[in-house]
């Protein structure tokens, strides 16, 4: 059976490692792990160390790890930059969820013409503890942090790679991603991108891509498109 991951904020070398107080309590409390059980941590940055809990807390109530190694899993590639319209309530959260096993290298809220749900720091922050959760829960050992809403022709003017928007009568995603290193995948909100921001994304140099003729809700639609780059 697989050991429990614990997120770190830095992780490159073997030796002790201490996790945080909120970190420990979950190891000690809710998975009923003890001195000698062996767990994995990671920081999010690639680096993943093995290695077992101790007795040793801090005053501040951190946990001693004793990692015995630590190494550094390659990015996948392409590169992924989703920018993405968020959806209200619950569903942000299973957007998150469903995108972070597939290893997106940043994602960013789109602020569209039609869009229903704006981004606020509280949210963003919710956000970012979601990914790292869903890290732990598929052994992503890359996460990222959720950037600045910004507009769907600004995200073209600032891509990374190829950009490519999601609006129907494109080329197919898979195609579209073929032999690329980095990719910007813009997906609109409920009621799509307006004709005024499809114009200005390929005036800016995005090309127009599809996942076929089914209209899709957006945390499915950021699933579908992560998981065709990366399983095709």
């Amino acid at each position: 059976m697989s050991t429990a991951w614990f997120h770190v904020p830095s992780l490159e070398d073997a030796g002790i490692v201490w996790i945080p107080k909120d970190e420990a309590k979950h190891a000690l409390g809710a998975r009923r792990l003890g001195a000698g059980d062996a767990v994995t941590l990671f920081d999010g940055a690639g680096h993943v160390g093995r290695g077992v809990v101790t007795d040793q807390r801090r005053h501040d109530g951190a946990l001693a790890i004793d990692v015995g190694n630590s190494t550094r899993a390659p990015r996948a590639r392409p590169a992924v930059h989703l920018v993405c319209a968020i959806p209200k309530g619950d569903r942000s959260a299973t957007l998150i969820e469903s995108c972070m096993p597939f290893e997106p290298a940043s994602i960013t809220p789109l602020a569209c013409e039609r869009s229903v749900q704006r981004m606020s720091p509280n949210l963003a922050a919710r956000l970012e503890r979601i990914a790292l959760e869903s890290c732990k829960q598929s052994r992503q050992p890359w996460a990222c942090t959720i950037a600045p809403e910004v507009s769907p022709e600004a995200a073209v003017r600032a891509a990374h790679g190829r950009s490519l928007i999601l609006h129907p009568g494109g080329v197919p995603l898979r195609e579209a991603v073929r032999g690329l290193e980095a990719v910007t995948v813009l997906i609109g909100p409920e009621g799509g991108f307006s004709d005024r921001e499809v114009a200005a994304c390929e005036a800016a140099g995005a090309v127009r891509v599809g996942l076929g003729a089914t209209m899709l809700r957006i945390e499915l639609a950021a699933s579908a498109a992560m998981s065709v780059i990366r399983i095709g």
